[in-house]
């Protein structure tokens, strides 16, 4: 979306509003003059009451022309009621969009969201051209970050490793330990290379618990160095730069597989309480997505839950290695 507005508006000053863990990410995009940092996480300057009054205050002493916002929440819509931007783009399912938009354009439930967020730029801005644009993602990263991944790799003495992301902020689009670790198995012996376990710092304990399951069926992989817990091991950028150096990424449903599209790295997503209609699965030439069709409860919401409503969480538990191996071997033809 940021590289078609460019191409359209070339000589506009284009600010970005992104959470932290988002700034590596685009500071260095060259479609991007500035970056808007709203941190309103635990202990961040802009949680609560006097956090929002604050960032609201910067965003108005901008003076900005024009906001697009292609976002759905409450807090989004409150901030750009009260930005003072004159002109203001967002959707109609958006929280207080009556109030927070002049214009407000419906978004499509039946379209891959790169292609959403394209068709917001064409709906929203008259004389814009974005439909036919590319729907590859990319991401540019500096030199600390190509550094910071090849540094992990000569560490652990690995080359083209294999990649597996075995969480998710949601517990239920997360397969089962038991599962990673089978399948951890699978693909060592398959392609005889080091396997890491990548994510945010948060994401560790998962980690580890893929790795005590591993532990027990199968040792020598540990023992031999041929698996690694290298979550929150590098930045955000910094893991994109090690996806550039790997060969194959299995996820469950979540940000990694987007990021390993960008890498063009051969991308297996894991589907369970969400499908592929939401919106949100990879598109990208060399992925595809392993899930259980023919399961009538999915999907169960838009972004998974805590706990399975039906209490069997049929969609991960009946899943299986074989299943998924197979969806590996699609991808890395």
């Amino acid at each position: 979306m940021i590289a078609a507005f460019r191409r359209n508006f070339p000589d506009t000053r284009l600010t970005v509003m992104v959470k932290p863990e988002a700034r590596g990410i685009l500071q260095n995009d060259p479609a991007v003059d500035d970056l808007i940092v709203f941190d309103k996480g635990r202990g961040g300057r802009h949680r609560g009451l006097a956090g929002m009054l604050r960032i609201i205050r910067d965003v108005r002493g901008r003076q900005f022309d024009l906001l697009l916002s292609p976002h759905k929440s409450h807090r989004t819509g409150l901030l750009a009621w009260a930005s003072g931007i004159p002109h203001r783009i967002g959707y109609t399912e958006a929280g207080l969009s009556r109030f927070a938009y002049h214009r407000r354009l419906s978004r499509p439930k039946d379209q891959p969201e790169i292609r959403r967020l394209l068709s917001f730029l064409d709906d929203g801005l008259p004389g814009c051209d974005a439909k036919n644009d590319s729907t590859d993602l990319r991401v540019t990263v500096d030199t600390d970050a190509q550094n910071q991944a090849r540094d992990l790799l000569a560490g652990l003495d690995a080359v083209r490793p294999v990649l597996v992301a075995p969480s998710s902020v949601w517990p239920t689009k997360r397969w089962t330990p038991d599962g990673f670790a089978q399948l951890i198995a699978a693909l060592y012996a398959k392609y005889q290379k080091t396997v890491l376990l990548i994510g945010s710092p948060g994401d560790g304990k998962i980690a580890e618990e893929c790795l005590r399951f591993l532990q027990l069926s199968h040792p020598e992989l540990i023992d031999r160095g041929r698996v690694h817990n290298v979550c929150g091991r590098t930045s955000l950028p910094g893991l994109y730069a090690l996806m550039q150096k790997s060969l194959l990424l299995v996820s469950n449903d979540s940000a990694p597989v987007h990021f390993g599209c960008a890498a063009d790295l051969p991308t297996v997503a894991i589907f369970g309480p969400t499908v592929p209609a939401l919106g949100y699965a990879p598109i990208a030439k060399r992925s595809a997505v392993a899930e259980l069709r023919e399961l009538a409860c999915r999907p169960c919401g838009t972004h998974g839950a805590k706990v399975c409503p039906l209490d069997h969480f049929r969609c991960m538990r009946d899943l299986s290695t074989d299943h998924i191996m197979e969806t590996v071997a699609q991808v890395m033809r």
